[in-house]
């Protein structure tokens, strides 16, 4: 006999996009399930899953297997302050991509004085790992946020799905002045494609910078890991370690199903949705497919 398995309740939250979130008729969700010895489960039905919103049982209309590439941004600021001395980031960097399982997509930016591509997205990991080489100290200061702006950009005109993650090796030596409009682009662009960002910022002072604030702000929007260090040695076991999570959420999100159900009249824009699936297992319940 198949035992059901609860999903834990999720709680929507848009910024911008309530409205718009409100205003629909259906919904997806994503779910994450694994056998007890650790493989994926195959074969899931729209009859083996039940969802809720706000405790109201909800429709079935589809149930989807999907398996998406994990897409990785690596920004880093290559000047004085995170490159003196280099080898810690080099090494960092190196750690993180050696980590990468095949078919992730990945690209490297330097964002000192102006950002711009040292690797392009490929999937090849030797020219990363070659790239990294190419990585010089810069005198200029590093363009935290048109970096992350940057990069956001690519994801939101990127039209093949994936589980889009960006890595921030950022500092505050610079002032930045971001306008309320263009932050929440950002943010929005984070919450619609479910974007996990993790950020590193190398900070020179004891209180937050506005380049940390960024950071805190769009770590914890999408899950992602905030790191403040006054040290550029920090770089090689902080990257190392970004790397296995990353590993990690990819082999954890590669295999997913994508469940479309109907919403109950009059939904709420900011709902609680829960699941239950009738498999034995690990269960995860998302609502973009991230798995941070």
């Amino acid at each position: 006999m198949r035992k059901w398995c609860l999903v834990a309740v999720v709680t929507m939250a848009f910024a911008s996009g309530e409205s718009r979130l409100s205003a629909q008729k259906q919904q997806q969700v994503f779910i994450s399930l694994t056998a007890p010895d650790g493989s994926p489960v195959t074969g899931l039905q729209a009859s083996d899953v039940g969802v809720t919103e706000d405790d109201v049982n909800c429709k079935i209309v589809k149930v989807e297997p999907i398996s998406w590439p994990t897409k990785l941004q690596v920004l880093v600021d290559n000047g004085k302050a995170t490159t003196n001395p280099i080898n810690p980031l080099r090494d960092g960097l190196k750690a993180l991509f050696d980590q990468m399982p095949d078919g992730v997509e990945m690209s490297l930016y330097t964002t000192a004085g102006t950002p711009r591509p040292i690797v392009k997205p490929t999937t090849d990991k030797q020219k990363l790992l070659d790239g990294i080489g190419l990585i010089a100290s810069d005198g200029g200061a590093g363009m935290f946020f048109d970096a992350l702006s940057e990069a956001a950009g690519r994801i939101d005109k990127d039209k093949v799905p994936g589980f889009p993650v960006i890595v921030m090796v950022g500092s505050d030596t610079a002032k930045v002045r971001v306008l309320d409009q263009e932050f929440n682009k950002l943010q929005q662009i984070i919450i619609d494609h479910g974007v996990t960002t993790h950020v590193i910022v190398m900070t020179s002072g004891t209180s937050l910078g506005t380049q940390a604030e960024i950071g805190l702000t769009v770590t914890k929007l999408s899950g992602g890991r905030y790191e403040g260090i006054t040290a550029p040695t920090r770089l090689t076991t902080l990257l190392t370690e970004l790397g296995k999570r990353i590993a990690d959420s990819q082999a954890r999100q590669s295999h997913q199903y994508r469940i479309t159900y109907e919403r109950p009249a009059n939904p709420k824009a900011q709902p609680s949705i829960g699941a239950v699936v009738k498999r034995e297992g690990a269960v995860q319940l998302s609502l973009r497919g991230n798995l941070p």
